[in-house]
Parts: C-alpha cells; structure tokens; sequence
C-alpha cells in the first residue's frame, strides 16, 4: 500500500513572519493536517503537533530560522525523534543515499516507505531504512492512528448508506444508534470533539 495519498506543498505565498511558530495554521493546512514524517493526521492529537526545523537549528548557516521552506508541520513524536540529527554536518546536504533525511515535500519522501496491511509504516530503501529508525516510525502509535482513520471513514461510509434507507425500513434503527455510537466513541477519544 502507498504510505501516504498526498505529498506535502509548502505555499509559496506565505505572509512573513518574524516568529516561525505563527506559522503552524498554514503549515497544517499545507501537510493536509498530517505530520510531514509518519503521515499520522492531528485528529486525535493536534494539541500535540509541533514545528519541525528540516535542516536543524544547530545546523542553520544560510538559512533564516524562520524560512517556511525549512519548516515541517510535525507530531511531537517524530520532532522529538529527529530533533537534531543531520548526519552529513553540512546545512545544504540532508542525505548521503544511505543516511540522513528527505524533505517530506519532496515527492522522493514517498518513495522511502509503503504500508502494511495493519498500517504499520515498512522502509523499502536503505535511506528509508535509516529514516524509519531515526524517526522511530515503527511505533505501534502510527499503525493505530491510521486504522482509527480508517474506522472513522468507514463509519462515515455506512452514515452515507444509512442515509439512502427510510428511517421505517427494518434494522434502521439498530443501524443508526450502532454508527452513532461508534462515532461517539471515536469522538470520546479526543475529548469530545468532531473528528473532521
């Protein structure tokens, strides 16, 4: 399976700003609300997601602490994984083809990984096999993120279905309050919140 549906695109239009952290909204948005490294959507944790500097802070040279370019919106578990490792030393090389890191806007990132059938994240190049443990991307938490996006699809699929029945029509009922509360209890995970 592919790892993710949609590679990142940082804007180029951005407003500038002299704080990198007041950017989190538009890089949510422009990584469609998925961490940039695990592809793990912020539905159940965005209060958890942080800004990722690509090229490390220790590692800035040219390039300004507040370029969007150089930012990746990212769960806090893979920003604490990659933290400061850049193992080329050098701020204008990210990899060697055997270590170190692909910007995850980069359509190559997408290359690096696929999915299992439970979701786990499986590297399938040796640069990907450096990233995933790195990154620590064999965490039990990205395969259960990605099924639980896939029950709330699921579950929003049968609402559809429902939807196209009479509500008089047999088993509705048990069908309704069966999804409703499936719904709830994805929803109970976050704190009550809407999913999407």
């Amino acid at each position: 399976m592919d790892f993710r549906n949609k590679t990142p695109k940082r804007r180029s239009n951005h407003k500038t700003e002299t704080d990198y952290h007041k950017y989190k909204d538009d890089l949510r948005e422009d990584f469609y609300c998925r961490c940039g490294y695990c592809d793990d959507h912020d539905f159940f944790r965005s209060t958890d997601y942080q800004i990722d500097h690509f090229v490390p802070k220790t590692q800035l040279k040219t390039i300004n602490l507040t370029d969007y370019s150089n930012l990746v919106y990212s769960c806090r578990s893979c920003n604490r994984h990659k933290w400061n490792k850049w193992p080329t030393c050098v701020e204008s090389i990210s990899n060697d083809g055997q270590k170190g890191f692909i910007d995850p806007c980069d359509s190559e990132y997408d290359k690096q990984f696929s999915r299992n059938k439970r979701g786990e994240i499986v590297p399938i190049t040796p640069l990907g096999v450096w990233m995933w443990k790195a990154l620590n991307l064999g965490n039990p938490a990205h395969s259960l993120v990605w099924k639980l996006e896939k029950i709330y699809k699921k579950i929003s699929e049968l609402r559809t279905i429902l939807a196209t029945y009479p509500e008089n029509a047999e088993n509705y009922k048990k069908l309704s309050l069966l999804v409703d509360s499936l719904m709830f209890f994805l929803e109970q995970q976050r704190g009550g919140k809407p999913i999407f």
